[in-house]
C-alpha cells in the first residue's frame, strides 16, 4: 500500500521541477451528437482568437471542447475542463505539450475511436528535467481515455515461414489490414532475427507481406513425449488508428513520453506509441505511473510501444494496474518496468516484448540496463500470466528483488525477498541471451545487483514460515545459455516445457525443485547453436538441496561434437553441493540420462558432483548414488558408466566441510581415504577458510594441511541420517586444546583411553597420538539431528 502523504510530497517536488484479449469484437454504437463547443469556432475561444501556430492554450475547467480539426503546431496545452477528439474526422495534434487536469478524450470504452488520430509531441532536450517536457502529464483530478479501434493485437504463426517468402500464416489477425506495419519474433537463439514488415493484403489467415522475410520463422506446435511444444512466432501489430509519437527529432533518444501523476486516471487502449521515452532520463518513460498509489481500474490495454528511448511501460510506487495485451517492440532498457520494489497487486498479462536493446554507458539509469530485460519485477506480489519475452539481448523475465525498495519508494515496509509469489503462470520466453527465466540478481539502493535468495514467507515477517513459490506453466525455448536460473529456497518449476536449450534449467537454491515438466534436448526447431561443441544438459544440479520430479527428458542425444544428457552438474563448480540432490519419476525418451565432465583439479563442487536416483527412475536401482568420475568417491562395488563418464554405487554419501574458526586458511588441503586414495581441495572460491568434499559413512580419513594446521578447525559431517558416522585424523601441534561438539552447544568431548577406545565411540572420545601429532576424532549423526560437529579449541 502507499502512503497518501508521501506521494503528494513526492508531486509537490516534481511539479517544481496478446492474442485477442476480447471474446468478440461487437459492433459499437454510434458516437454521440455533438453537443459541446467545437475547436474550430472562433465562438470557442472569444474574445480570443482561435489558437494560431506555436500557441499556448487552456481549455477552462468549466467548458467541454470537441477537437475537430488540425490545428497549427501548438505550444502547451492545458487540459483544466475537458477536451473530447471529435470520432468522425482525421485529425493531427502537434503540441509540445499536454497538461491533463480535467480531461483528454479519444473515444470512450464503449464507443472506441475508429478514425485516424495522431498526437505528436515536440521540441528538443532542453538540458533541464521538467516533467511537463515533451509530455502527456495526468495530474491530480486529471484523466486521460484513450481508446482506439479493437484490433488483435498480438498472435502466433500456424505455419513456418521460411526465409525468401512473402506470406505468413496466423493464429488470429482480426483488424489487420493492408498497409499495417508487424513485428515478427525469432525463433531461433539470436533476438536479431526479428524482423519488421509490412502487410500488402490480408485474406483470413493469411498475410501477403510487401517484402520478403530474411530468416525462418518455426510456425508450428509439435508433439513430444505426449506434451505440446509449442515454439511458433509471436507476430505483433505495430500499426493502430490512435498514434502518440515523438516528433522525428527523437530518434537522437529525446522523446515523447506520458506520466500519470498520483491522484490521476488513465485509461488507455488501441493506441500505438512511437519514438516515446527520454534516454537517460528517470521518470522519463512511454508510459508512466509515477508514485501514484492505488489505481485499480486503470490500465493500458492493447497498445503497441516501440522504437523507445528509455522502457515501455513502468509501474513505479503504483498498486492495481493493469498492463493488458500490449506490443513491447525495439526498446531501451528493461520494457515492462516494475520500478523500486514497492509495487504490488499490478496484473501484467498476455503482453509481448520483444528486441530488449541496450542502452549507451552515458544513458543508462541502472546498471542491470546493460543486460535489459523484457519485464523487470521488483516485487513478488504481482500478477505476471501468459505472456511473452520473446527475444532480448538480456534477460526473459526477471525477478530483480531488492531487500527493501528503494529510490523513491525507500522508506516502504515491503520485503520483495520474503514475500509471496502472487502468481506467474503461462508465460514464455524464447530467444534471450541469459536466462528467460531469473530470479536473482536484484538491485542494491546505489542501483547495482547483487546476488540475491528469494525465500518467501507468511506475511514476508523474518521468522515466518516458509511457503512454495510456484513458477507455473513456463516454457522456454531457444536460450543460448540457460531457460531458467533460480536462486532461494522453496521454488517450484512446475509444468514446465524447456526445449532446444543449451542448459534447461539450473538452482542456485535449497528445498527446490522442477516437477511434472518436459525438458527436449532438440526439437523439429533445430539451427545451429551458438556453440557446437557446448555440453546441452535438460536439468544441472548444484547447491541444494534440489531435485527433478516427474520428469520426462527427450531428445537427448550425443553426437561427435558434444555430449548431451538429461541431467547433469552445473559446470566448473567451485561450491559445495548438497549430497541429498535427486532424481524421481524421470522418463527418459531417447535421451542419455546423465553425462558428468571431468572435474577440474582448481574446483572442488566438480569433485563433489552426485546425485541420489530415489526410485531408481535413472538407474533401475532405487537409492543408487551416480557421481562424478573421481576415484576418491568410488568403490568396487561402484560401476561405471561410461556414456555418462559417471559410476553408480550403491550407497548414499554425506558432506564432509573443514572449516577455520579464525583468519587462518584451511586449503590448500588434502583428504585421504582409508585405502589411500586421495583427493587435493582448494577451498571455496575466494575463501580458503572452506573446503567441502563427499564422503562415505562408515569410512575412515585423514587430513594433510599444505601449510600449518588452522589453531580452531571445525569439521561437519553433513546430509546424515541417524548412525551416519565417519573417522578423521588431522595433524594438531600438541599442547593445551580443547574438542568440543556440536557448534551449538559447545559439548566437551573427553579424551579416550587409546585409539581403539576413540574409534569405538559414537563420537563422545577423542585420541590424540603425541608420537604421530594426529588428532583422531568420530563425527557420528545422534537422533534427531542431520549432521554432526567437531571443533578443536587451543589452549
Amino acid at each position: 500500500m502507499r502512503r497518501p502523504l508521501f506521494c503528494l510530497a513526492v508531486l509537490a517536488l516534481l511539479a517544481g521541477c496478446a492474442p485477442d484479449l476480447e471474446d468478440s469484437i461487437v459492433a459499437p454504437p454510434p458516437p454521440p451528437p455533438i453537443t459541446a463547443p467545437l475547436w474550430s469556432e472562433a465562438s470557442t475561444w472569444a474574445p480570443l482568437p482561435v489558437p494560431a501556430l506555436g500557441a499556448d492554450v487552456v481549455v477552462p475547467a468549466d467548458k467541454t471542447v470537441i477537437l475537430d480539426v488540425s490545428p497549427p503546431p501548438l505550444g502547451k496545452v492545458v487540459v483544466e475542463g475537458t477536451l473530447t477528439v471529435l470520432p468522425t474526422a482525421e485529425i493531427r495534434f502537434v503540441v509540445n505539450a499536454l497538461i491533463v487536469r480535467g480531461t483528454f478524450q479519444v473515444g470512450t470504452e464503449a464507443a472506441p475511436h475508429r478514425q485516424a488520430f495522431t498526437l505528436t509531441l515536440t521540441g528538443a532536450d532542453p538540458g533541464t528535467e521538467a516533467m511537463t517536457d515533451k509530455a502527456i502529464a495526468v495530474f491530480p483530478g486529471g484523466t486521460l481515455d484513450i481508446h482506439g479501434e479493437p484490433r488483435t493485437g498480438w498472435t502466433r504463426l500456424t505455419e513456418t515461414a521460411a526465409a525468401g517468402t512473402t506470406q505468413l500464416r496466423v493464429q488470429d489477425g482480426d483488424g489487420w489490414r493492408a498497409g499495417d506495419r508487424l513485428v515478427v519474433a525469432s525463433t531461433d537463439f539470436d533476438p536479431g532475427e526479428a524482423e519488421e514488415v509490412e502487410v500488402e493484403r490480408v485474406a483470413a489467415s493469411t498475410i501477403t507481406l510487401r517484402s520478403a522475410l530474411r530468416h525462418e520463422h518455426f510456425g508450428v506446435q509439435q508433439t513430444i513425449a505426449g506434451r505440446v511444444v509449442d515454439e511458433r512466432a509471436e507476430v505483433g501489430l505495430l500499426t493502430r488508428n490512435i498514434r502518440i509519437e515523438g516528433d522525428s527529432q527523437s530518434v537522437g533518444g529525446y522523446g515523447g513520453h506520458v506520466i500519470i501523476l498520483p491522484g490521476g486516471t488513465a485509461r488507455i487502449e488501441g493506441a500505438s506509441f512511437y519514438r516515446m521515452g527520454q534516454a537517460g532520463k528517470l521518470a522519463r518513460y512511454p508510459i508512466h505511473w509515477h508514485l501514484a498509489g492505488d489505481v485499480t481500474g486503470q490500465y493500458v490495454r492493447d497498445a503497441a510501444i516501440w522504437r523507445t528511448n528509455n522502457r515501455c511501460i513502468t509501474i513505479h510506487g503504483t498498486d492495481g494496474a493493469l498492463a493488458r495485451g500490449n506490443v513491447c517492440y525495439d526498446h531501451l532498457g528493461h520494457g515492462y518496468f516494475l520500478e523500486d520494489g514497492a509495487e504490488s497487486g499490478n496484473t501484467i498479462d498476455r503482453n509481448l516484448g520483444l528486441v530488449a536493446r541496450v542502452p549507451s554507458a552515458a544513458v543508462r539509469l541502472l546498471a542491470s540496463d546493460a543486460t535489459p530485460s523484457t519485464f523487470w519485477i521488483t516485487n513478488p506480489d504481482n500478477i505476471v500470466t501468459g505472456n511473452a519475452a520473446a527475444g532480448s539481448v538480456g534477460f526473459g523475465f526477471w525477478y530483480a528483488l531488492p531487500a527493501a525498495p528503494t529510490g523513491l519508494s525507500t522508506g516502504q515496509p515491503d520485503v520483495p525477498r520474503r514475500t509471496p509469489l502472487g502468481a506467474f503462470r503461462d508465460n514464455v520466453a524464447h530467444s534471450n541471451r541469459r536466462p528467460g527465466l531469473n530470479v536473482d540478481d536484484g538491485p542494491k539502493p546505489d542501483g547495482t545487483t547483487e546476488t540475491t535468495s528469494y525465500q518467501p514467507r507468511a506475511g514476508a515477517a523474518a521468522g515466518g514460515v516458509l511457503v512454495a513459490a510456484v513458477f507455473q506453466g513456463f516454457t522456454g525455448y531457444k536460450h543460448t545459455g540457460r531457460a531458467v536460473w533460480l536462486r532461494g529456497r522453496e521454488h517450484r518449476l512446475s509444468g514446465a516445457v524447456l526445449a532446444d536449450n543449451m542448459i534447461g534449467a539450473t538452482f542456485a537454491s535449497s528445498d527446490t525443485r522442477v516437477e511434472s515438466s518436459l525438458i527436449v534436448g532438440e526439437s523439429d526447431n533445430r539451427t545451429a547453436a551458438p556453440n557446437a561443441s557446448f555440453p546441452i544438459r535438460g536439468y544441472e544440479f548444484y547447491d541444494g538441496t534440489v531435485g527433478a520430479m516427474d520428469v520426462t527428458f527427450a531428445n537427448f542425444t550425443p553426437n561427435g561434437t558434444r555430449p548431451a544428457s538429461a541431467l547433469g552438474y552445473n559446470r566448473s563448480n567451485g561450491f559445495p553441493i548438497s549430497q541429498d540432490n535427486f532424481g524421481a519419476a524421470i522418463r527418459l525418451v531417447n535421451a542419455n540420462a546423465a553425462w558428468f565432465e571431468a572435474p577440474r583439479a582448481d574446483k572442488d563442487g566438480d569433485k563433489a558432483s552426485l546425485f541420489r536416483d530415489l526410485d531408481g527412475s535413472v538407474t533401475g536401482a532405487a537409492g543408487t548414488t551416480v557421481v562424478t568420475n573421481l576415484p576418491f568417491l568410488v568403490t568396487p562395488a561402484c560401476t561405471f558408466q561410461s556414456s555418462w563418464n559417471a559410476w553408480h554405487c550403491p550407497f548414499r554419501f554425506n558432506g564432509l566441510q573443514v572449516l577455520s574458526e579464525t583468519t587462518e586458511p584451511v586449503a590448500p588441503l588434502t583428504i585421504r581415504r582409508d585405502d589411500a586414495i586421495s583427493t587435493a581441495l582448494v577451498g571455496v572460491p575466494n575463501n580458503p577458510k572452506s573446503a567441502s568434499i563427499s564422503v562415505q559413512a562408515g569410512r575412515q580419513y585423514s587430513i594433510e594441511w599444505s601449510g600449518p594446521a588452522p589453531s580452531r578447525p571445525r569439521i561437519t559431517l553433513q546430509r546424515g541420517e541417524v548412525g551416519d558416522a565417519i573417522q578423521i585424523a588431522l595433524p594438531y601441534p600438541a599442547g593445551t586444546f580443547r574438542v568440543v561438539r556440536d557448534f551449538s552447544s559447545s559439548q566437551p568431548v573427553p579424551l579416550a583411553a587409546s585409539l581403539a577406545d576413540a574409534s569405538a565411540s559414537q563420537g563422545d572420545r577423542y585420541w590424540y597420538d603425541t608420537a604421530t601429532g594426529m588428532l583422531h576424532v568420530v563425527l557420528h549423526v545422534r537422533a534427531n539431528r542431520t549432521s554432526t560437529t567437531i571443533q578443536v579449541i587451543p589452549g
